[in-house]
């Protein structure tokens, strides 16, 4: 019988990313769980708690009681048990209360969705900061760096509608794929010149 779940201690692959139940960010040493199925990272306490995986799609989801689904046609109770804070809001898919309209427990991610406030991913311009110091200097190195750290922020701006700056990683990548070929290009005119004698 295959593993469910695999639970470690946080390492630095994992440390700063939230957890898919809680949403709260992981810390370095604390328990973990990532789930064998989807990969998944959660607290440990949490996929105990919650039984299981938070993917809809995935086997380890736990299955839904009975008296937490609605009759057909019912659609999601959205009356909060509290008053709503200026940030906070019902969540449309399973009816928990949300901040900025991300949803951490049903993954709402559609940012049609989304309709606060967005600001620029830091890795976006870290990124593009790379490629343009790389067209001056060490562009053998901040090249690939810009490319690399562009394409990590297209992953997390397409899982996170709160952020913005698609532009910026995409520039970073074609700059730092510029600046690589550049420097391919001198190295072979400099390996010509030495070769042919000049």
């Amino acid at each position: 019988m295959s593993e469910t779940v695999r639970r470690m201690k946080i390492n630095k692959r994992y440390e700063g990313q939230p957890c898919q139940w809680c949403g709260g960010l992981f810390l370095l040493g604390e328990d973990g769980a990532i789930c064998a199925a989807c990969e998944n990272p959660y607290h440990a306490r949490c996929w105990d708690k919650e039984n299981g995986c938070n993917n809809p799609g995935c086997v380890n989801r736990p299955l839904q009681q009975l008296k937490d689904v609605a009759p057909a046609g019912a659609g999601v109770a959205a009356k909060p048990t509290r008053p709503l804070s200026a940030w906070e809001m019902v969540c449309p898919t399973c009816g928990d209360i949300i901040t900025n309209a991300y949803c951490f427990r049903c993954r709402n991610l559609s940012p049609s969705d989304y309709t606060g406030p967005k600001q620029t991913l830091p890795e976006a311009k870290e990124a593009l900061k790379y490629a343009i110091i790389g067209i001056f200097c060490f562009g053998f190195i901040l090249g690939p760096m810009a490319i690399v750290k562009g394409t990590s922020a297209k992953k997390k701006l397409a899982m996170d509608p709160r952020y913005e700056g698609e532009g910026l990683a995409t520039a970073a990548q074609i700059i730092g794929g510029i600046v690589c070929l550049l420097h391919v290009v001198n190295l072979v005119v400099l390996i010509g010149g030495v070769a042919s004698g000049e």
